[in-house]
């Protein structure tokens, strides 16, 4: 339930491309402004620093350059940290999520347990911003009874497929192997079984 070694490659191949072009556009941004800065004065005084033409102080663009490229550095660097530290480990019925910010346990024999779904969405591959594709992306949701802290595992890889069949299952047994009673026992039956279609039914797979 973890990134794969390829998808962890090519996260970190594509942040370095990433950064190396943001230090190069920042290396021609500085240049360009440090052309841009005027001498002192026929008055003897110096004259106050702007870009040429424009009459912006070139401090005011150097601090713009700055922020921006440290929110890009921030991204790219969430983005990496995140594919290797979000994990989920199934150890016996206790289910725990890792995030970038911690993790997250759940014992799905005693939880209350549900499959959620939300929304996929891609790249606009002809614009900028995101597009809906139509597909729904399944969660299993755990709610620990003591301290009603939810859990939720998403059930699609990064490479936008479902988790393995023999992970779905695994998921499935633990669920099953916990005693219930009333609808807690029903919902949990009832996620058992939707998991197990996910993991063998070659149709749902496909959804």
């Amino acid at each position: 339930m973890n990134a794969s070694t390829g998808q962890k490659v090519t996260v970190s191949v594509v942040a370095f491309l990433f950064l190396a072009v943001l230090g190069g556009i920042t290396g021609v941004a500085a240049l360009v402004l440090r052309g841009s800065e005027p001498g002192r004065s026929s008055s003897g005084f110096t004259d106050s620093p702007a870009v040429a033409g424009s009459g912006f102080p070139v401090n005011a663009v150097q601090m713009i350059f700055i922020v921006i490229a440290v929110l890009m550095v921030g991204f790219v660097a969430t983005m990496v940290l995140g594919t290797y530290r979000r994990r989920a480990i199934l150890n016996g019925t206790v289910l725990e999520v890792r995030g970038l910010l911690g993790a997250r346990q759940a014992d799905l024999a005693t939880a209350r347990v549900w499959i959620d779904s939300e929304p996929e969405y891609v790249r606009n591959p002809h614009g900028e911003g995101t597009i809906p594709t139509g597909r729904r992306v399944p969660h299993l949701v755990a709610e620990n009874p003591e301290s009603r802290r939810k859990i939720r595992l998403r059930l699609h890889s990064m490479g936008r497929t479902l988790l393995p069949p023999h992970e779905l299952s695994a998921l499935a047994a633990a669920v099953e192997s916990g005693e219930r009673a009333g609808p807690e026992a029903s919902q949990a039956a009832n996620t058992a079984t939707l998991l197990r279609r996910l993991a063998d039914d070659p149709i749902a797979r496909l959804l």
